[in-house]
């Protein structure tokens, strides 16, 4: 069943929300106000059986949709609670007035998520895909509620996103459909390599076709140049960094040197974002947490 706790009624016919649990699972939809003028969607599964099981909040990338979670999704509800945080550059946010969409103003929505489920220190696990991971490291020093560990899938420590794209993405707010063309048509022949990581693709699609056009905008001018180096060291819980080596759009070697600079941390290379993306990702997320949670220490550099 659907929950709806906003003024804003989501139809479960147009959005799925429950085709990425478990059938019977509770599905509770919250608008999350982490400042004035903003609004951002949670989504909170309960599954049958998972009652007093570490819930798990998972951040995802920029402007990702979460038909792109389904595999994960279906796999950890199955398992645990968990809460899939929209941050608000994505359609479901709702913005008023003059907003800020820079890693400071991300970090903010994924405390704001975390407080509003009344989460305690070591109560919960903390996942961040891309721009969401980089959003948990941004903001980890500012948590009151510290999770038990930090998962990092794909993070991006370095935003390093070409100097005309930011002119572009201004001019061509009217005339999206075009820009939203040649951009797929850029990643294709000069960042993806379809070939190694075919999902990846398939990510980024899904993503500029739901886009909206000025948050969209408003996060490319905000992030470009920004990074997250100078926030490893407050990551003072176990954390894993899971790279996709097959993966050209994220870059391979930042994320590598992330896994080697955590305090505690534990790199795991799944190669590509099928295997992110899956039940398989679930399943790693699961046992990690777990050890974590029995008192297991990290195991360094792995391969998958």
């Amino acid at each position: 069943s659907v929950t709806d706790n906003t003024r804003h009624h989501i139809q479960v016919a147009d959005h799925g929300l429950e085709t990425h649990a478990p059938p019977g699972t509770s599905v509770e939809v919250r608008m999350v106000s982490p400042e004035k003028g903003v609004s951002i969607r949670t989504i909170r599964f309960s599954s049958d059986g998972v009652e007093g099981r570490l819930p798990m909040v998972l951040v995802s990338g920029l402007s990702t949709v979460i038909e792109s979670f389904h595999g994960v999704l279906f796999a950890l509800t199955a398992k645990h609670p968990v809460v899939y945080v929209e941050t608000r550059e994505k359609p479901s946010s709702k913005v008023r007035g003059a907003v800020m969409f820079d890693l400071d103003a991300f970090a903010g929505d994924v405390k704001a998520a975390v407080e509003d489920n009344g989460f305690e220190t070591d109560g919960y696990a903390l996942i961040g895909y891309s721009l969401g991971a980089a959003a948990v490291m941004q903001g980890f020093a500012g948590l009151s509620a510290k999770p038990l560990c930090v998962i990092l899938a794909e993070p991006v420590p370095v935003f390093r996103i070409p100097r005309w794209v930011i002119p572009l993405a201004y001019v061509g707010v009217p005339f999206f459909p075009a820009v939203r063309a040649f951009a797929l048509w850029y990643m294709r022949m000069f960042k993806i390599d379809a070939e190694g990581d075919e999902e990846i693709l398939r990510i980024v699609q899904r993503a500029l076709r739901s886009a909206d056009p000025v948050k969209l905008r408003d996060t490319i001018a905000a992030i470009a140049g920004r990074d997250t180096w100078s926030r490893i060291p407050s990551i003072d819980r176990p954390a894993l960094v899971v790279a996709t080596s097959k993966d050209t759009l994220h870059e391979h070697s930042d994320i590598t040197r992330m896994g080697e600079l955590l305090p505690d941390g534990e790199l795991i290379d799944m190669e590509d974002n099928t295997r992110t993306h899956s039940g398989e990702m679930a399943q790693l997320l699961i046992d990690y947490i777990e050890r974590i949670a029995s008192g297991g220490k990290s195991r360094g550099e792995q391969g998958l």
